[in-house]
Order: structure tokens, then C-alpha cells, then sequence
């Protein structure tokens, strides 16, 4: 009698390597912060201390030749104490985010603005410092 012989040849299932992997890459997207920069260009200036950014803000963007935008919407100082009014909370802080040949003056008219549209906090926005800790 003719027995007939197969050579069974096992091989590493990778089945549930790639279901963890997959899972892996699920819990990493969905468990990530998004953070939404503003499509404003602007250098911003360095500071050797920082601190994490506020969940209710709103930025202001001043560029290099001091147009103001606000929500992506550029527009005069004039109206800036407008638009805050009608965009600012109970606990939202506005951040400026200028860029860093500004003049003072124009960063110290939009804090003004900023107080009377009624913000609590003011911040300026920074990058860190290389040699900083």
C-alpha cells in the first residue's frame, strides 16, 4: 500500500500581529489632540519659559505689516473690539500671536482693544527658546 507523504510546512501566522497593530493605530488617532494652528503667517518670538495653550481662546495674528486677523478674518483695529466682543466668553483668553518685528504699538493697541471687548486674560504667544530646560 501506497501511503502518500505531504511535507506540511508550518509558517508564523500573522494574523493577530496585524489585528494588534491595527488596534495599535485606532486608539493612537483616536486618542490624539488635533491642534489647530492658524493659517496666518507669522514668526513668532521665543521666550525661555512657556506654558500649554487654554481650551477656550481666542488668537489674534498680527503679521509683519500689521494686518490684524481674527478667525482667519483679517480686519482694521477699529473693528477689532467688535469682533472680540461677539466671539469672547465667560473664560476665554485671547492670545496674540505676533510677529516678532511688530512694533510695541501695535501690540499694546490690540491689548487695549482686547480689555475693552472685555478679556479677562491676554496672553502672547512664544516659541521656546533653543536653550532653554
Amino acid at each position: 500500500m501506497d501511503i502518500p507523504v505531504r511535507s506540511q510546512t508550518t509558517g508564523l501566522n500573522l494574523t493577530p500581529l496585524i489585528d494588534i497593530v491595527f488596534l495599535l493605530l485606532v486608539f493612537f488617532l483616536l486618542t490624539t489632540q488635533f491642534i489647530e494652528e492658524e493659517g496666518i503667517g507669522v514668526r513668532l518670538p521665543a521666550a525661555a519659559s512657556s506654558t500649554s495653550r487654554e481650551k477656550k481662546e481666542v488668537a489674534v495674528a498680527i503679521t509683519r505689516d500689521g494686518r490684524l486677523f481674527v478667525a482667519g478674518q483679517q480686519l482694521p483695529l477699529s473693528d477689532l473690539e467688535q469682533k472680540l466682543r461677539s466671539l469672547l466668553g465667560a473664560d476665554t483668553t485671547v492670545v496674540i500671536r505676533g510677529d516678532r518685528d511688530v512694533p510695541l504699538q501695535t501690540a499694546v493697541s490690540v491689548m487695549e482693544q482686547s480689555k475693552k471687548a472685555g478679556a479677562v486674560r491676554i496672553v502672547v504667544a512664544t516659541l521656546e527658546a533653543a536653550g532653554s530646560p
